[in-house]
C-alpha cells in the first residue's frame, strides 16, 4: 500500500472521529499541526503543551522551546469557532527538525489570531520560520517566515506563503530571532505545510476552504487564483486546427466566430474589421516616448506584424512628450464577449512590449481590461525574457475609480521571443483561464469582467517595467500568425 493511501486513510479516520472533514490534499503534506486534535499533544498537568506531534505521517514533530521562567504554550478549549487553540505568551515557542534539505517549492498555510490581552511585544512576530541558515538574522535567504506585522489584536486569519527554490527547516513556530528574544503573543489554530505547489485552482480552493470553514476565517485573495510553476509538461498535439489547442476533443462544443478570426493572409488588414491607431479622434497616441503610427502595423508572409522602431517624430508630437521611437496598436472594430481566444505569435526580440489583450473603455465610469499576455522579449539581464505576464484590470466602475488588478506570471523554460507559440485564453462568466501551447498556466475566478471588449495587439515603451529599449535591437517585430475566436456551443 502506498504512503499516500495510508496517509489519506489516516486523515479520514482522525477527522471523522473529530466530526470534521480531512484536509483535501494529503499528497505532499509534510507538516500538519492541528490544535483540535488532543491525541497529537503531549501535555502536562496544567494543560501546557510540551510536544506537538505532526499528523502528516512524516514525523516532523515540534518540541517546546523555552527559558527557565517561561510561560509554556497552553491548549485553550473552545477558543476559536468552538475549537481549541494553542496559546503562546511571548516567552516560549516550538522547534522542529529540517523537513527537506534540498531546494524546491513549498506552500505554507497557518490559521492564527491575537486577542486583546495578548497585545504588545515586537511589531514583527514570527508565526512560522524556516532557518537552514542558523544565525541571529533569519531574514537571509533561503530562510523564510510568515510574520504578524502588528502589535495589536487581530481577528482569526488564514496566512498563506508560496515559495520556490527553498529548503524547509529546521523550523520554528512562534519563535522570533531578529531584534528580540520575545516570541509570538497569539493563538495558533492549525498549520499545513506542503513540499510542493497546489496544482490547480480547484485544489487550492479545497485546501483553503477546509481551513476557512473549520475556523470561520475569510478566504484570502490567493484562494481565487492559481498559476503554474515549472515546465508545461506534455503539450497537446494539434489534430484539428478548427478547435482550440487546449481542447482537441471539443469538450466545450466550440463554434468558430468568423467575425473576429483572422489568418492575416491578405495584403492589408480589413478596415471593416480592424482599426489601426492613427493619432486622430480619441485614439491612444501610445506610451511615451513611443508614438503609435499606422505604418508600423502591416501584413506580410501570412502574419500581422507590429514594429517598434527608432525614428524622428513630427515636432507636434515631440511637444507632447513623444520622441525618437514609434510602434503601433491594432484593435477590432467590434467588441467581443465570452469565448476562447487563441493566437499563434512570436514576441519581438527587444524591450519593446508585445501584447495580446482585451479592453473596454467605452464609458467613463466603466473601464475593464484583460491582458492575455504582456511580454518583454529582451530585457536587461534577461529579467523578463521568460516571464509570461497575465493580468486583469478594472480601471473604473459606476461606483468607484479604484484600480483593481488580479495578475500573475508564469516563468517559461524558453525565451519567449525565440519562436512562435500558441497562446490561449478562455473567458467565461465564472472563470478566466490562460493557456500556453494548449496547457493551462493560470486560472482565476471572474469577479469583474462581464462586459464585451475590443481585441488588441500592440507594442509600447514600458520603460518602468521592461527597461529602456536597446537601440541596437531595433527595429524589432511582434508577429501574429493567426487569431481565432470560438464561442461555447452549450
Amino acid at each position: 500500500m502506498s504512503k499516500f493511501i495510508v496517509l489519506a486513510a489516516l486523515l479520514s479516520l482522525v477527522c471523522n472521529a473529530l466530526g470534521g472533514t480531512a484536509p483535501p490534499q494529503g499528497n505532499g503534506l509534510v507538516l500538519w499541526l492541528d490544535a483540535t486534535d488532543a491525541s497529537t499533544m503531549t501535555l502536562d498537568a496544567q494543560n501546557h503543551l510540551l510536544r506537538w506531534h505532526d499528523k502528516s505521517g512524516e514525523a516532523n514533530h515540534a518540541t517546546v522551546d523555552h527559558g527557565a521562567d517561561a510561560a509554556l504554550p497552553q491548549r485553550v478549549e473552545n477558543a476559536m469557532n468552538g475549537h481549541p487553540v494553542v496559546r503562546l505568551s511571548g516567552t516560549s515557542a516550538f522547534l522542529g527538525k529540517a523537513i527537506r534539505t534540498a531546494k524546491g517549492p513549498a506552500t505554507l498555510l497557518i490559521v492564527s489570531r491575537r486577542v486583546n490581552e495578548q497585545s504588545g511585544g515586537e511589531t514583527w512576530q514570527r508565526l512560522f520560520s524556516s532557518r537552514p541558515i542558523i544565525g541571529d538574522n533569519d531574514n537571509v535567504p533561503p530562510n523564510f517566515a510568515i510574520s504578524v506585522q502588528q502589535r495589536t489584536a487581530y481577528d482569526p486569519t488564514l496566512f498563506v506563503l508560496e515559495l520556490n527554490d527553498v529548503p524547509i527547516g529546521p523550523y520554528a513556530v512562534g519563535r522570533n530571532v531578529v531584534g528580540s528574544v520575545e516570541h509570538l503573543r497569539g493563538d495558533i489554530a492549525e498549520i499545513l505545510m506542503y513540499d510542493r505547489h497546489l496544482a490547480s485552482l480547484e485544489e487550492r480552493q479545497r485546501v483553503f476552504k477546509y481551513l476557512a470553514d473549520k475556523w470561520s476565517v475569510a478566504l484570502p485573495k490567493a484562494a481565487n487564483s492559481w498559476t503554474r510553476v515549472g515546465p508545461l509538461g506534455k503539450v497537446p498535439e494539434q489534430t484539428n486546427s478548427g478547435l482550440p489547442l487546449s481542447d482537441q476533443d471539443n469538450v466545450g462544443q466550440w463554434m468558430l466566430d468568423t467575425r473576429f478570426s483572422d489568418d492575416f493572409d491578405g495584403k492589408h488588414l480589413d478596415p471593416s474589421r480592424w482599426h489601426v491607431n492613427n493619432a486622430t479622434g480619441t485614439d491612444s497616441l501610445g506610451r511615451k516616448p513611443a508614438l503609435f503610427m499606422p505604418d508600423n502595423a502591416y501584413l506580410s508572409d501570412g502574419h500581422l506584424n507590429i514594429v517598434f522602431r527608432k525614428q524622428t517624430l513630427p515636432q507636434k508630437y515631440v511637444k507632447l512628450g513623444f520622441e525618437d521611437y514609434s510602434s503601433a496598436m491594432v484593435r477590432t472594430i467590434e467588441h467581443s464577449f465570452y469565448g476562447y481566444y487563441e493566437a499563434r505569435a512570436k514576441p519581438m526580440d527587444s524591450a519593446g512590449s508585445s501584447a495580446f489583450w482585451l479592453a473596454f473603455t467605452g464609458l467613463a465610469d466603466n473601464a475593464t481590461e484583460i491582458d492575455i499576455f504582456e511580454i518583454g522579449g529582451k530585457t536587461k539581464n534577461g529579467t523578463f525574457d521568460r516571464r509570461y505576464n497575465m493580468n486583469a484590470h478594472v480601471w473604473a466602475t459606476p461606483h468607484s475609480t479604484e484600480h483593481l488588478s488580479d495578475g500573475s506570471s508564469w516563468v517559461s523554460p524558453w525565451r519567449l521571443a525565440s519562436d512562435f507559440h500558441v497562446y490561449g485564453f478562455d473567458w467565461q462568466p465564472d472563470t478566466l483561464r490562460w493557456y500556453v501551447d494548449g496547457v493551462l498556466v493560470r486560472e482565476a475566478k471572474n469577479t469583474h469582467w462581464f462586459f464585451p471588449m475590443y481585441i488588441l495587439f500592440d507594442s509600447e515603451a514600458m520603460w518602468q517595467w521592461f527597461g529602456v529599449v536597446d537601440d541596437a535591437d531595433l527595429p524589432s517585430t511582434f508577429s501574429v500568425d493567426y487569431l481565432k475566436v470560438w464561442r461555447r456551443g452549450r
